[in-house]
C-alpha cells in the first residue's frame, strides 16, 4: 500500500499517541499496584481508593481516544479506503 504525505502524518501522529498512552498506562499500573500494596498492608485505609482505582483503569483503557491526534475511527477509515483500492 502506498500512502500520501497526509496519511503518513496521520499514522505518525497515531504512533506518538499510542506511545504516550503506553507510558501513562504503565504509570497507572504502578499507582494501582502501589495503592493495593498500601491498602493490604494497612498503611492506607480509605474506602474511596476502590473507586479511584476503578477510575484509573477506565481512564487507562480510554486514553487513546482523549487528547490530540487521530481517533481510532479515522485510522480504520483510512485502512478501509486503502484496502478497497
Amino acid at each position: 500500500m502506498l500512502f500520501s504525505e497526509t496519511e503518513i502524518a496521520l499514522i505518525a501522529s497515531a504512533k506518538r499517541k499510542v506511545q504516550m498512552a503506553q507510558k501513562v498506562r504503565l504509570a497507572v499500573i504502578a499507582l494501582v499496584v502501589l495503592g493495593t500494596g498500601l491498602t493490604i498492608s494497612g498503611l492506607w485505609v480509605n474506602e474511596f481508593a476502590i473507586y479511584m482505582a476503578f477510575g484509573l483503569v477506565v481512564f487507562a483503557v480510554a486514553l487513546p481516544q482523549f487528547g490530540q491526534g487521530p481517533k481510532y475511527e479515522e485510522l480504520v477509515s483510512l485502512l478501509e479506503k486503502k484496502s478497497q483500492g
